[in-house]
């Protein structure tokens, strides 16, 4: 797939593993210092509020500008905010606000980061080779997902909070410099010499994805529903294994990371489900496995079957989130991608901050986190349920033949 993919993907997989670092890094410190639940779930809630306020922004900005440069200047943004970060937490503050100012700011580079990352891979990747190149990041990053948890939680049991966070500036400034040796990549903004406004822009991508794609409307409003069922038992998951089932830091590194394991089997079965199946109906039937999934872990006590259901759970999703990523970038002409990625996301990912927020309420006032997993099981069924009768069943393969618009050229080195 040629030596800019290569690089794209290094760059990714090496921003990845700090972003688990610190994903759990940071939920721990919290918990730490004020042992409080609610507490703990408020990290997740300021790293996801900045989704619903950059995303369609984001987008915008995806489409209008050259992608490659948003890339870096995201990665430098996050080091800088990870190394204030660190000189915070070795300062040994004891305040909350200075953390969750820093987890809301390090939230505010992935909504605008995302669009040009997943709008610049058709720029260097043929379309034929969309779903392998997805594969392979989902398959990278899952395997990130799989060490981030353990060498976070080894890391702080072995060096402390303070170098762990400064170990996640240094991977950003790595990954700037990976994206910065891909070199000059065309970009649509690039050839747009009429710019219009923001919301007329945004209007654009909202238009096509509810009156001449109802697939896509479709998904990802089933992508709200499970974001919440999936947040408010993620919120509190932490607390769960620390509180409920007591395990330190290393072990619980362990059974986190055991989601990348599943993670990764679900991206290397995906590209083969693919191939056989249509998109909408497996992201369905792997929503309602998930949500049985989930109901199993109730009666678990033993951390090796509480990994392993974790992982069964992780490998339903990364099916989804591969399955997903590449019916888009097929169906979406190449001028609205950024912001048809932006849109779909945010309204994916609405449902986050309260999911977490009322997870941590909760657990707070009814100290039963086995009545937050019946309620995040049965939400999940509920959602294959109603999907199975919803334009994704069937309709999505058929929008793939019938993409509007010219498709991106791929400019990246390839064997046509």
């Amino acid at each position: 797939m040629g030596k800019r993919y290569y690089l794209l993907l290094s760059a990714y997989l090496t921003s990845s593993i700090g972003n688990w670092v610190y994903r759990i890094t940071l939920p721990l410190l919290v918990l730490h210092q004020t042992g409080s639940a609610l507490s703990t779930s408020l990290v997740y809630v300021v790293e996801y509020v900045p989704f619903l306020l950059l995303s369609l922004p984001g987008g915008v900005w995806a489409d209008r500008w050259n992608r490659r440069s948003i890339l870096i200047g995201g990665d430098l943004a996050a080091a800088l905010l990870a190394s204030a970060l660190a000189v915070l937490v070795i300062a040994g503050t004891t305040h909350l606000w200075p953390i969750l100012l820093a987890a809301f700011l390090l939230g505010c580079v992935d909504p605008v980061y995302h669009p040009a990352f997943q709008s610049l891979l058709p720029d260097i990747v043929a379309k034929e080779k969309l779903g392998k190149a997805n594969g392979w990041l989902q398959s990278g990053d899952n395997l990130m997902v799989m060490l981030g948890p353990a060498v976070a939680g080894g890391a702080i049991a072995l060096f402390g909070y303070g170098t762990t966070v400064t170990f996640n500036a240094c991977t950003f400034f790595v990954s700037a410099g990976a994206i910065l040796l891909i070199g000059k990549v065309g970009s649509p903004g690039q050839d747009r010499t009429v710019r219009s406004s923001i919301l007329k822009d945004i209007g654009e991508a909202g238009k096509y994805i509810v009156k001449k794609n109802k697939a896509l409307l479709a998904g990802s409003l089933i992508f709200t529903g499970t974001n919440f069922a999936t947040w408010i038992v993620q919120a509190n998951f932490v607390f769960y294994l620390t509180t409920y089932r007591h395990l330190n830091s290393t072990v619980l590194g362990v059974v986190i990371g055991c989601q990348g394991v599943g993670a990764l089997v679900g991206a290397a079965l995906a590209g083969r489900l693919n191939e056989r199946f249509d998109s909408g109906r497996i992201i369905i039937v792997t929503t309602a496995i998930a949500g049985c999934t989930t109901l199993i872990l109730i009666p678990l006590r033993d951390p090796v079957l509480i990994g392993l259901d974790w992982a069964l759970l992780f490998s339903c999703a990364s099916i989804n989130v591969v399955t997903w990523f590449t019916m888009r970038q097929k169906i979406v002409p190449g001028n609205l991608l950024g912001r048809v990625v932006a849109s779909t996301r945010m309204l994916a990912f609405a449902s986050i901050p309260l999911a977490a927020l009322l997870g941590g309420v909760l657990e707070s006032n009814f100290h039963n986190i086995y009545l937050i997993m019946v309620v995040s099981g049965v939400v999940r069924l509920g959602i294959a349920a109603l999907a199975w009768f919803s334009p994704l069943r069937g309709d999505s393969r058929a929008s793939e033949t019938t993409k509007e618009g010219p498709a991106p050229s791929p400019v990246g080195e390839q064997t046509s």
